[in-house]
This record gives C-alpha cells, sequence and structure tokens, in this order.
C-alpha cells in the first residue's frame, strides 16, 4: 500500500512546477495574476514563506560584489506563480540578492500566471514559458540567459556566469 503512495508523490514532486493538466485556480485559492508589483509578497497570504526565506538566505557574497558592478543596462523579466514550491523557494531569494546589490526596482517585470500558464493571455508563447518560475536575464534588450525553476547553481552565481562576458 505504501509503494504506490510513494510513487505517486515521486511523480508530483518531479513534475515540479508545470502547467501540465492543471486547473486555472482551486476551489478557495487566491492567486495572484498578471503584472504586480512586488509588494504583493509583503501582504497575506505571501508574506508568511517570503519574509521566513527571504531573512533565512543568505547570498554568495563574492558574486553579490561582482553583480553590483554588472547591473547597468540589465533588465530582468520574472514569470511565476504563487502556488508553485518552486516560486516560493526561489523568490526571496531573488529579491535578497536584488536588494543586496541595489538594483533599480523599475527594471525588473513580474508577471504572475495561473496554473495552466495561459493566463495573462499570450504569455506562455511570448516568454516560451514551460515551468515557473522563470527569471530571464536581458541586456539592452537581449536574453543573456533564463532560470526555469531552479538555477544552475545559485541565482546570484548563474547571473553573474551570463553577465560576465559583458562586463569583465
Amino acid at each position: 500500500m505504501k509503494a504506490p503512495i510513494i510513487v505517486l508523490l515521486s511523480i508530483l514532486f518531479l513534475a515540479g512546477c508545470s502547467s501540465t493538466k492543471k486547473l486555472a485556480v482551486k476551489p478557495n485559492e487566491h492567486l495572484e495574476v498578471g503584472w504586480t508589483p512586488r509588494s504583493i509578497f509583503q501582504a497575506p497570504p505571501y508574506a508568511a514563506w517570503f519574509d521566513t526565506m527571504y531573512n533565512s538566505y543568505i547570498p554568495e557574497e563574492t558574486a553579490v560584489e561582482r553583480l553590483k558592478n554588472m547591473k547597468d543596462n540589465v533588465e530582468l523579466v520574472v514569470v511565476y506563480a504563487t502556488w508553485c514550491s518552486d516560486t516560493k523557494r526561489e523568490m526571496p531569494r531573488f529579491f535578497k540578492i536584488m536588494d543586496q546589490i541595489e538594483f533599480p526596482p523599475y527594471r525588473i517585470t513580474l508577471i504572475a500566471v495561473d496554473r495552466t500558464m495561459m493566463i495573462p493571455e499570450g504569455i506562455k508563447k511570448e516568454y516560451e514559458i514551460t515551468n515557473v518560475p522563470t527569471f530571464m536575464v536581458k541586456y539592452k534588450g537581449m536574453e543573456m540567459g533564463r532560470i526555469i525553476e531552479s538555477p544552475r547553481i545559485t541565482i546570484e552565481q548563474d547571473l553573474v556566469d551570463w553577465l560576465s562576458p559583458l562586463f569583465p
């Protein structure tokens, strides 16, 4: 009896935050959709998980120092979902790094999607979204890299790796 439950839980875990056949909204669920300000993470029901992860994350100091010198002409587009466990882990880390490097908030675009990733209309196709969160790093309008669900190393190190050729 335990084996089928373990298999089912493993499959659900490995699926991550993809859009395969999910309801747009579950009963009694509140989620953000569309272009959002960072301030939504400071309000219930998001503040509890956001603040806990934000306060506990310690970014890698060397990477943060490098990023301070690399933030010029960089824009970030983040497609996320408040229902997604990967978002709940990575968004607080992302903003902790952005705060430490004093990244201009007006150069961060936040777009929240529903469970189907089809709302806002056209987002999935325009940004080629397969999973959330997706962090896109753009330099002078050209995409330099993206993090999908979780970074290869850490968010800060992935950013340094993509931007280093532009900021030797």
